[in-house]
């Protein structure tokens, strides 16, 4: 049984450094672009599938409520919360629709499978002028191809199933402290 402990820690501290080294860059350019939006009065949408949901948010709450400091509180709207009773496709499209503008940046965040309502939202974002963040799953081949030259990836290294969901949440705290960082100085 000791065994199967010290494997499965193992292969979370495998996945921390891979996720390390694959997404190094677009980990900082994310939060670099998360904490100007912030401080140009812009909102921080967040909408996610499967276990992806509990991620955006966490990462929500790290930016509404702080994630290391004491601080006002930032402008975010978690579109899994607003739209929890819907069901359709266009769910996040739609709540992008009502509140979203040119300047404001949606993170979404994936299982996997590229599924049709964030495909959907993305393509409403980029229409709207905002900056998508992806965290991309395994299979998200659809939701990938779509980001271009304003947009950022940051892929799963190569995970798969949980080992991608811990990266994500790993990727989502890095961001948050580097937003703090960047906003009211630090390391």
């Amino acid at each position: 049984m000791d065994q199967s402990v010290f494997n499965q820690f193992q292969s979370m501290i495998e996945a921390t450094m891979a996720t390390g080294e694959a997404a190094a860059e677009p980990i900082a350019i994310s939060a670099e672009k998360i904490a100007s939006a912030l401080l140009g009065g812009n909102t921080i949408f967040t909408c996610a599938s499967g276990p992806g949901t509990s991620i955006a948010q966490l990462f929500s709450d790290y930016l509404a409520f702080g994630y290391h400091i004491d601080r006002p509180a930032f402008p975010v709207i978690n579109l899994n919360q607003i739209t929890a009773q819907h069901t359709n496709d266009d769910r996040f499209s739609q709540a992008l629709n009502a509140h979203g503008k040119g300047g404001d940046i949606l993170v979404l965040i994936s299982a996997g499978d590229s599924a049709a309502a964030l495909i959907d939202g993305f393509n409403t974002a980029v229409n709207r002028g905002m900056t998508v963040v992806v965290l991309s799953g395994e299979n998200d081949d659809l939701l990938t191809s779509a980001v271009s030259y304003n947009d950022i990836h940051i892929g799963n290294g190569g995970l798969s199933g949980p080992l991608t969901t811990q990266s994500q949440l790993q990727v989502i705290q890095c961001i948050s402290a580097l937003v703090e960082n960047f906003i009211f100085g630090g390391e």
